[in-house]
């Protein structure tokens, strides 16, 4: 790799990875975005990469630089040195504000009370602490490091979010769709084969294996039939160069499928860039079947499902295949956002 320097300092790696050294100290206004994932959640990494599109297709008037997660402390420190009046602080969005994944919810506090000065935000999120003491006891903790930004804007991407924001929080709220359905990527020609299920296997996780075994075993009416997740297995870190060909592969993937069956958010919106019919069941608290409701309800090769009589649900799946994929826009949703970078 090659060294990078700033100031005759040499660059940490993580930091900046998508520009080069002399875009961190030239005349344009910065947005800074931290949090930019290195581990392998093809959502996440979706999110970050349609973060970087918001940014350069609407506002190419701003540097946009990314802090991978591994080099948050010392991305604080040096862009603590760099920052001017005019410039964004921001946090990626995602499903992980809370108490559910303390490592990237402590990173983000340490952002936000760092850059208490400056214009911060919270891009799209799900946000979800546990109703415990744990769970009490880690928003108090963000609450305290919230609060003492007074300029951070939090905006939601689900209305259950958007409310237990405007409950939790003395920060400004706006509320748009998760960023990934700002894309616009034109689906390949792609052979259509079998039934591709993207399961969750972590904490999140509420469909029974016993439930998913019978549906699986359904499902091999319709073609042959695969198990897999977007958090990848195969990889152990996704670095800035390589967010894009995992994405894109795992778009291809869910193109090249007759039917997707996933708890996964993003399974969804992927399968609704790809026009591939998507049977959507719950997670632990919610946010696939609120993004659902929210936006997403009227797409007839979409449905969000609590369903587990496998007999009733043969109808909607045959409905789902039998359906000339529609579409929605969403662009005008997404215009408080453009509102907060104009000014």
């Amino acid at each position: 790799m090659k060294e990078q320097t700033i100031n005759g300092k040499q660059l940490v790696k993580g930091i900046a990875p998508n520009v080069e050294p002399e875009a961190l100290t030239n005349d344009k206004r910065k947005f800074f975005l931290f949090g930019s994932p290195s581990y392998t959640n093809i959502g996440d990494q979706a999110i970050t990469y349609a973060t970087e599109k918001f940014i350069r297709n609407h506002f190419p008037y701003y540097e946009y630089i990314e802090i991978m997660d591994y080099a948050n402390d010392e991305g604080i420190e040096l862009v603590k040195e760099i920052i001017n009046d005019n410039d964004i602080v921001g946090y990626v969005g995602g499903g992980n504000l809370g108490s559910l994944y303390l490592d990237i919810e402590e990173d983000r506090r340490k952002v936000f009370e760092s850059f208490k000065d400056y214009k911060t935000i919270s891009l799209p999120q799900s946000v979800y602490f546990e109703e415990n003491e744990h769970g009490n006891a880690e928003k108090k903790k963000t609450q305290d490091a919230y609060h003492q930004n007074k300029n951070l804007t939090i905006v939601a991407r689900e209305s259950q979010t958007f409310q237990v924001v405007k409950e939790t929080f003395e920060s400004d709220v706006i509320y748009t769709p998760d960023l990934v359905l700002s894309l616009n990527i034109v689906p390949r020609e792609l052979e259509r084969e079998g039934v591709l299920f993207l399961l969750r296997a972590d904490k999140e996780k509420v469909t029974g294996e016993d439930f998913i075994s019978q549906l699986m075993g359904w499902a091999e009416n319709i073609g042959p039939v695969e198990r897999m997740d977007t958090v990848l297995s195969e990889v152990d870190v996704i670095d800035y160069k390589d967010r894009e060909k995992y994405f894109l592969k795992t778009l291809d993937k869910i193109r090249s499928s007759k039917l997707v069956i996933t708890d996964r958010l993003h399974a969804m919106i992927f399968s609704i860039m790809m026009q591939t019919p998507c049977l959507v069941f719950a997670n632990s608290y919610g946010k696939a079947k609120h993004s659902y409701n929210d936006w997403l309800n009227e797409l007839n090769f979409i449905e969000y499902t609590e369903e587990k009589d496998i007999d009733k649900m043969q109808a909607v799946i045959n409905r789902l295949l039998k359906a000339e994929p529609n579409s929605i826009d969403l662009s005008k949703d997404f215009q408080p956002l453009k509102d907060f970078f104009k000014y």
